[in-house]
């Protein structure tokens, strides 16, 4: 496999293929222009030495020269540096032009010469015997002694020189500002990769489980954005992970006290340092501890189902108030335990509603258990069942201790102690968690707020969908 090219090399690369792409295009249209424009010129210098050359013939008419004398009048203007003039006959004879150590006569062909005495202003282009030259051609009177007509052709030479000038002029620019955009592209290129760079190696922290470093975004483009995303996708990593490693240890945790009891429940039964008498209250004790753990994974199954979306609520019409007798009366060997008593209020009629059965058995049963947990012993928990238009209202009240308003949002985190609000050792703190899930679900929203303004007590309130059966 070929060595990977890095973004810097690509976007150098490209940049640099775009610039240099410009300059050669720029290159060819300013040498096609200067070639137009050459041409063009040439043609305009054509124009004014002929008029200047119409104009010394008819003088040597009016002074009635001999042919020396003409020639002699005229070979000054026909010879210059940068190009030639010819006079030829009608009959295509060369009759005036340069010395034949500096004649380019070589240069015009017999045909451009018939086609100026015929059509007029003629030009023509092109590369002979190895030498690019520009000719312009045109009928003109001559004197009488020289036929009367005849043809100006003037060539344009050494136009390589030119060319090449010109073309190096171009080149060396091109080569000055390639070279300057080169080192501008450098640092651009630098800049630009690397954020992209320090992303990549932060990323590469995070794929080892170090959450420490976050990146630095200043700038408020695209790849800042994408800097603010990463570390935004960082601190929800973190957060995961600690919540990852909380679960893993209050699980362990609450886990490990029930087994700790059931291990040394065993060890004294297996010992018989039990007396007879007391082994039934050892057996339930036991008993008690493995409900307990049983309840703990089974909450934390539910609650993984619930996070993953893997539950579906299946809602149906039933009768509410049912439901929370049979969720009291489930309840009864706690209650009685702590000497409590849970008082419905609650109609007798129209209080059917729509909602999963089984998922909302789980509500009641969690609020209800969460109730009897941190109500003082003796005391009475209350569930107000109302019915409204279009929902059914419950609320469940306790005489707990109550809730900070600051700590009212924490208690919906899976296996939150509320060491820090109300609870104690007791209690898996997965149940309000699924409870919010499940009414989550259920598109219902639970408040929560303080009984008394002492601050004794939790009311937990919610409202689930009315079903009213449609008359025929």
């Amino acid at each position: 496999m070929g060595k990977r090219k890095s973004m810097f090399q690509k976007l150098f690369l490209t940049y640099s293929t775009i610039i240099l792409s410009s300059f050669l295009l720029f290159g060819c249209v300013f040498l096609y222009i200067f070639h137009l424009q050459l041409y063009s010129d040439y043609e305009e210098t054509f124009v004014y030495h002929y008029d200047k050359v119409t104009e010394q013939i008819q003088t040597t008419e009016s002074l009635a020269f001999s042919l020396r004398e003409v020639e002699a009048f005229l070979l000054p203007s026909l010879v210059q540096q940068e190009y030639s003039m010819y006079l030829f006959g009608d009959d295509m004879s060369l009759l005036i032009g340069p010395p034949p150590d500096e004649s380019r006569e070589r240069l015009i062909k017999p045909e451009f010469v018939t086609k100026a005495l015929e059509e007029g202003i003629t030009t023509e282009g092109g590369r002979i015997d190895g030498e690019l030259s520009y000719s312009v051609g045109a009928p003109i009177q001559l004197p009488g002694m020289l036929g009367g007509q005849g043809a100006l052709v003037m060539v344009f030479h050494d136009l390589d020189h030119q060319y090449m000038q010109v073309l190096s002029h171009i080149l060396i620019t091109i080569a000055i500002t390639i070279a300057f955009a080169a080192v501008v592209l450098w640092i651009m290129s630098k800049r630009i990769t690397s954020p992209l760079r320090e992303m990549n190696r932060v990323v590469r922290k995070y794929a080892k489980g170090d959450f420490s470093e976050f990146v630095d975004a200043t700038s408020s483009d695209e790849i800042g954005q994408l800097g603010e995303s990463v570390t935004y996708m960082a601190k929800e990593l973190r957060t995961l992970e600690e919540t990852r490693n909380n679960l893993v240890a209050d699980v362990a945790h609450d886990l490990r006290s029930p087994l700790t009891s059931i291990k040394g429940f065993l060890i004294a039964l297996a010992d018989g340092t039990v007396p007879h008498d007391r082994k039934d209250r050892v057996y339930a004790l036991m008993r008690a501890e493995t409900e307990r753990i049983i309840t703990l994974v089974n909450d934390t199954l539910d609650m993984s189902q619930l996070e993953a979306g893997q539950v579906t609520m299946v809602p149906e019409p039933y009768e509410i108030n049912e439901q929370v007798a049979f969720t009291v009366a489930k309840l009864a060997p706690q209650l009685e335990a702590k000497q409590m008593t849970i008082h419905v209020e609650a109609p007798y009629t129209d209080t059917c509603v729509m909602a999963d059965r089984n998922r909302m058995e789980q509500v009641f049963i969690n609020l209800l258990q969460n109730a009897i947990q941190f109500s003082p012993r003796g005391s009475e928990v209350v569930v107000h069942v109302e019915v409204l238009t279009k929902t059914i209202a419950i609320r469940i009240t306790d005489q707990g201790p109550g809730i900070e308003e600051g700590q009212i949002s924490e208690i919906w985190k899976r296996f939150y102690k509320a060491d820090k609000a109300r609870t104690n050792k007791a209690g898996s703190g997965i149940g309000l968690s699924i409870v919010k899930s499940i009414l989550d679900q259920h598109d219902v929203e639970i408040v929560v707020t303080r009984a008394t303004q002492d601050g004794v007590g939790t009311t937990f309130a919610f409202e689930l969908p009315r079903y009213v059966e449609s008359e025929e």
